[in-house]
């Protein structure tokens, strides 16, 4: 990213608004933009600061970093090592488990979707429909902590 050719462009932007100004505040506006360039160049790395600070928190597992090079900021990403996830908690209780009852409306189609998959993994309906949702949100069979799995796809 070259700022000094976004810094021409801006000169260039002024210069052609210029043209309809008098002489007299003409030299005046370019005295005014020498003396405010370092500024404005300063505010240009501010924004590209706090772009790359929102771009990093929206990012996981890469980072982008500024570089300077010859006077203009250079962004580089970096791929950063995955955190590993945090301990388990200890092990629940198995009275805290209990069964619910949830009623699902879905197309028809989707339902004999389901159903040959369960078919073909050997499993019930409901257990396939179970271990699919288990796996989406991300727990074991066990317990309700979150584990990585496996996506089943319908």
């Amino acid at each position: 990213m070259q700022i000094s050719h976004l810094m021409v462009g801006l000169e260039q932007q002024v210069d052609n608004q210029l043209r309809f100004a008098d002489p007299e505040r003409s030299a005046m506006i370019g005295e005014i933009l020498g003396v405010i360039t370092p500024a404005v160049r300063q505010t240009m790395f501010e924004v590209v600061e706090a772009a790359v600070a929102e771009i990093n928190s929206q990012l996981s597992g890469q980072r982008v970093e500024i570089k300077l090079v010859d006077g203009d900021p250079e962004l580089i990403v970096d791929r950063e090592a995955v955190p590993p996830p945090p301990p388990p908690p200890g092990a629940p209780d198995p009275d805290d488990f209990d069964e619910a009852r949830i009623t699902l409306r879905i197309p028809g189609y989707l339902k004999e979707v389901i159903a040959e998959a369960a078919k073909s993994a050997g499993d019930s309906v409901n257990s396939y429909v179970v271990d699919a949702l288990r796996t989406t949100a991300g727990t074991s069979a066990s317990s309700p902590k979150r584990t990585v799995s496996r996506k089943i796809q319908l």
